[in-house]
């Protein structure tokens, strides 16, 4: 296992910002995440989990903590029946080369998730989502090393509690569980062409009639190619506040003031809206903070200009918030997990 001592976070995560932290170990396997485990117990650290960085921001200044980098590789499709395939896929693949080889396979399911950055392992932890699709609605299961009772142990779907970008490894018990591998059921039937707008023009301007697993897939990452910009090139950690849910009064409310306003139905009555369409209403789209600023085509997306430290994010993030309650009465919550 390999260990580095005194590790600037900022190269370790897209957004580019963020202190030291004492040690960064390499998990290639279950048995080195549990040793790493063992050695933050030892130095009486924090042990945080690390995928590709693009969900997580570390605060500045130094931190007493163990960062564990989890790159267990594997895709394996460990059952199949006539119209289903179930896929087994360590921790560390990066997602979208999972997506990539279950579209080759011709297995359905995840295509709409294409070119959403991250490893395997974390997509039940957020239930990473878009153009209809969720993880909650292919995941099986995880396999995970239960810190608390120092054993491997399989969560099933149910006890995973996958809701609107949360689940328990977020919430709830969060930190107790290390996931090293996760259960895919994907399925051989035709796929289900994603209901948006966006989707279909490209269909439409491509003159396709009956998209493919390829068609979908190329749709969604050239779509997603001219909404957020590359993290390789700039520095940013994606959509980075969630879609707020308000109930049926509120969203009553506004719509009464905004009729064009976009918004999804959810349980209960209660509607999904766009925080990106709320963040460029309050007139911030393309907005700059100093360090930070707005994307220029995505309000949604806070950019990195190229020195920004986590104060710098911070005061972006809080402006952006103040701003859009200031306008709608409604407080916006970022998605990244902040370390500190």
């Amino acid at each position: 296992m390999e260990k580095l001592e005194n590790v600037a976070m900022g190269g370790y995560t897209t957004m580019g910002v963020g202190g030291q932290v004492a040690y960064l170990l390499r998990a290639t396997n279950v048995r080195e995440v549990i040793q790493a485990n063992t050695f933050a117990v030892e130095q009486d650290m924090p042990l945080v989990v690390l995928g590709e960085g693009s969900n997580s921001i570390f605060v500045d200044g130094k931190l007493r903590a163990v960062v564990l980098k989890i790159e267990i590789a594997g895709f394996e499709v460990v059952r199949e029946g006539a119209d289903f395939a179930e896929v087994k896929v360590g921790a560390g693949e990066s997602w979208d080369s999972v997506v990539s080889r279950a579209v080759e396979l011709g297995f359905s399911g995840i295509e709409a998730l294409s070119a959403i950055p991250g490893t395997a392992g974390a997509t039940p932890v957020q239930n990473v989502g878009a153009y209809g699709q969720e993880i909650r609605n292919v995941l099986v299961s995880v396999d995970v090393y239960d810190r608390l009772q120092d054993e491997m142990v399989k969560l099933s779907n149910a006890e995973c509690k996958l809701s609107y970008r949360d689940s328990i490894f977020r919430s709830g018990k969060s930190g107790r569980y290390i996931i090293t591998s996760i259960l895919l059921r994907l399925s051989k039937n035709s796929p289900q062409v994603p209901d948006y707008a966006g989707v279909q023009k490209y269909f439409d301007e491509n003159k396709i009639q009956n998209p493919t697993l390829v068609d979908i897939r190329m749709a969604i990452i050239t779509i997603r190619a001219n909404k957020l910009p590359d993290p390789k090139k700039i520095k940013n950690s994606g959509s980075f506040f969630k879609n707020p849910v308000v109930d049926r009064s509120a969203a009553g409310r506004l719509l009464a003031e905004y009729p064009n306003m976009p918004h999804f139905p959810q349980e209960n009555a209660a509607q999904k809206l766009s925080a990106g369409w709320l963040i460029e209403q309050a007139g911030l789209k393309g907005a700059d903070f100093g360090n930070m600023k707005t994307y220029e085509n995505n309000a949604l997306v806070l950019i990195n200009k190229g020195n920004a430290s986590f104060s710098d994010l911070t005061f972006a993030c809080d402006e952006i918030i103040r701003k859009v309650k200031e306008k709608f009465s409604i407080t916006l919550d970022p998605e990244p997990v902040v370390v500190k």
